[in-house]
């Protein structure tokens, strides 16, 4: 079976076989029907090169996100803009959280960055504590650029805002740049109190990462955007990166679609339900430990059951975490879906741990 790097392989392994996909965090409650109708306007727009500048798509952004438009910029997924912001920062000696999202440091190496790293603790439910990560940077003050994801992926772990000012004080007066990647924040009905977007200020050293991947159910059409401290940062950006990396149906998106209180809504009903029914019946499986997580995704440790063979070959698949610095085999993640496949979830799981029905 093949080693992935990354969840959400579930139509290339499937073959004739119909595979329940766990492995990637998207919303399942597919596209909202504004977005598809939106989808539908731009098709006429294929014939003709997107705006270089991408200033609608922009415009619309700053107003959905309440920030200024001139200091946002787009690409063709988070990813995308992760590797240019990196390559434009030019780090030197950067620091990843240990386990977090592997496409940080393949962009830091591309950048010809030394790595650290900085561990989280198992006996914490891997959670980031301020004070003692401010602590090691004062111990290791050759770093020169920290990129975290909030939430963390895979742990789901999350820091307020007041946290990320603390942080984000430290590095502006110690020539740090903190990346912030956002990408699953939309999931969360009280983000307000966690994104740093509305405390964003131009001394700032720090660039925040945005996806609509996830939330919109869009991982196919590719969107993402960056938001900046200043101008100055946002033309360098624009000189240095290849243009038109996105297409026209990502360009046109509209703020009515972004802003869609019903689908929203609908969003944060599903997943507290849902993740309530998980946490509920997981935790009655004692080979299994499941970790707090803030959104759409647990991270599970099962050290005495190898969870994604025993579970593909019921046709589940989950995301097999032994790739990530930091967690070793025994380590797996798991997408809150819809109820029923949820149920599927539990019920093999169930099965796979010898619970009596």
């Amino acid at each position: 079976m093949p080693n992935f790097n990354h969840g959400g392989y579930g139509r290339q392994l499937a073959g004739q076989r119909q595979i329940l996909d766990f492995s990637a965090n998207i919303n399942p409650l597919g596209m909202p029907n504004k977005l598809i109708a939106n989808l539908k306007k731009s098709i006429s727009d294929l014939i003709y090169y997107p705006d270089v500048t991408y200033r609608a798509l922009r415009e619309n952004l700053g107003e959905y996100y309440q920030y200024d438009p001139q200091k946002i910029w787009v690409g063709n997924g988070s990813v995308e803009l992760i590797f240019n912001v990196i390559e434009t920062i030019e780090a030197k000696n950067a620091l990843l959280l240990a386990p977090s999202f592997a496409e940080y440091e393949r962009a830091f190496l591309k950048n010809g960055s030394q790595i650290d790293r900085y561990h989280l603790a198992e006996s914490n439910d891997f959670k980031l504590e301020i004070n003692d990560f401010i602590s090691y940077l004062k111990d290791h003050q050759s770093i020169d650029c920290i990129c975290l994801a909030n939430p963390n992926n895979p742990t789901g772990d999350l820091l307020n805002k007041y946290q990320l000012r603390q942080l984000a004080n430290y590095c502006n007066h110690h020539g740090i740049w903190l990346i912030i990647d956002e990408a699953f924040i939309d999931f969360l009905d009280d983000q307000r109190n966690f994104s740093f977007v509305q405390e964003l200020q131009d001394d700032d050293s720090v660039v925040i990462i945005k996806s609509l991947t996830k939330f919109y159910a869009i991982p196919g059409l590719r969107l993402g955007m960056a938001l900046f401290p200043n101008h100055q940062f946002v033309n360098t950006l624009m000189e240095n990166c290849e243009p038109w990396s996105v297409n026209a149906f990502a360009a046109g998106i509209t703020t009515d679609v972004l802003a869609d209180p019903d689908f929203s809504q609908a969003t944060f009903t599903w997943l507290a339900a849902e993740k309530a029914y998980l946490e509920k019946n997981l935790a009655s499986l004692k080979p299994i430990k499941m970790y707090p997580s803030a959104v759409n995704y647990y991270l599970l440790s099962c050290p005495e059951i190898n969870l994604y063979d025993e579970l593909l070959q019921r046709d589940i698949l989950i995301r097999n975490c032994d790739n990530y610095h930091g967690l070793t085999t025994g380590y797996y993640r798991i997408a809150v879906k819809s109820h029923s496949e949820n149920v599927q979830l539990i019920e093999a799981l169930e099965k796979v741990c010898g619970v009596e029905n």
